[in-house]
């Protein structure tokens, strides 16, 4: 039995979004927390878990891009938490 462990993705979005688009995003991606600003961008903390980084990153950039398609976006993975 392999024991999983918890990562936080950092899903950065670099479209202008209005609040609404804000929400259901936070919504779909399963968002802890507002979303942060950081400069035009809005930065989701999408918490997850898989076996090593590797997976987790893999786990993160697909799950983005199944609701973030057509948007500019980029996928960091935090150490495990």
């Amino acid at each position: 039995m392999s024991v999983m462990a918890s990562y936080l993705a950092l899903i950065t979005v670099r479209d202008e979004m209005d609040n609404d688009e804000i929400d259901g995003m936070r919504d779909a991606l399963g968002a802890v927390n507002p979303p942060e600003q950081s400069g035009a961008a809005m930065v989701f903390l999408v918490p997850g878990e898989a076996p090593d980084a590797e997976v987790a990153l893999s786990a993160a950039t697909q799950h983005a891009g199944e609701i973030l398609d057509g948007y500019d976006y980029e996928v960091e993975v935090s150490e495990s938490v």
